[in-house]
Formats: C-alpha cells, sequence, structure tokens
C-alpha cells in the first residue's frame, strides 16, 4: 500500500463504529434537551426547519413528557400532538422555561 492508502485504511479503520458521546449541559442551560421531563417551556428560537413545520415555533408553550439521559430522543407535547425530537436537534432549540 501506498502511503496514502494506509491513512485512508486507518482513518476509517479508527471510525468505523465509533458512537457519539453524548455532551452534558450545564445547569444554566437554556435549550429544550436540558428541560426536566413533566415540566414545561416556551420556545424561544428554533432554525430548524422540519420542527418549525410542526409547530414548534418561536412563542410555543412544550411540554417535556420524557427526557432520560441515557436515551438519544425526548418526547414532547405541543398541544394535542406529541413529537419524537433527536437530543441534537432539541439541543439546538432555545426555550424560556
Amino acid at each position: 500500500m501506498n502511503d496514502l492508502a494506509k491513512k485512508m485504511h486507518v482513518r476509517l479503520r479508527h471510525s468505523f463504529g465509533k458512537r457519539h458521546k453524548q455532551k452534558r449541559h450545564r445547569q444554566n442551560c437554556n435549550c429544550l434537551a436540558c428541560v426536566q421531563t413533566e415540566n414545561e417551556a416556551v420556545i424561544q428560537e428554533n432554525s430548524d426547519h422540519p420542527t418549525l413545520e410542526r409547530g414548534i415555533c418561536p412563542g410555543v408553550r412544550v411540554k417535556v413528557l420524557r427526557n432520560e439521559p441515557d436515551e438519544p430522543n425526548l418526547i414532547i407535547a405541543v398541544g394535542d400532538a406529541r413529537y419524537v425530537i433527536d437530543r441534537r436537534i432539541a439541543s439546538r432549540i432555545k426555550v424560556a422555561k
């Protein structure tokens, strides 16, 4: 193998199957991923287009139905609707508690 092929082989081998670690949020975090189970929050800022289409837009009150730190998703309620949101997307949605 030449040098480039060796580098690519090593790069692919080391990144394959690697799990991403969950980031721990600060206590004063104001993102949707930090809201505890059974608490409500008001959306302040959301730049994710698919969640905006579902009605998770600024000014809307949401209730977090399930937020377990070891799970990759949150379950939230917006009015009568229930949504499962990925934790990475929820960490980019800013809320006021």
